[in-house]
């Protein structure tokens, strides 16, 4: 019975864990990358292709959409419907940013580079 009672406050304690901070944190970790974005864009527009502004592009723009994909399993695949689901689909979303970051830092390195890239995009 004690031990009962121990399982549920730790239960209790992760679910607020996971409540209004965790709400906070993420919001504030997607405005931040949003706005990250701002001087990234303009800069590129304004001054040309940078490697320190494609490094910067091969990491925010991928956390970024991460968080919206993020946002989106937690809206529609919420962990108390879908337990295995919900936990696949973060294994999969966490996988996959993994990757398209490798293959930016790949693009940025071995190729023209990702603002580069924009620029040749939207010239043609």
């Amino acid at each position: 019975m004690v031990e009962d009672n121990k399982d549920e406050k730790k239960k209790d304690e992760k679910e607020v864990q996971e409540g209004y901070e965790f709400g906070a944190f993420h919001w504030n970790m997607e405005r931040g990358a949003a706005i990250a974005l701002i001087p990234l864009i303009t800069s590129q527009a304004i001054y040309g292709a940078h490697p320190v502004v494609d490094g910067l592009f091969g990491v925010i723009l991928p956390y970024h959409i991460y968080m919206g994909f993020d946002s989106c399993i937690t809206d529609y695949i919420p962990k108390r419907v879908y337990p295995r689901l919900h936990k696949a689909a973060n294994w999969t979303l966490g996988g996959t940013t993994g990757l398209v970051m490798w293959g930016c830092y790949e693009f940025n390195t071995n190729d023209i580079g990702i603002t580069e890239f924009f620029q040749r995009l939207f010239a043609a």
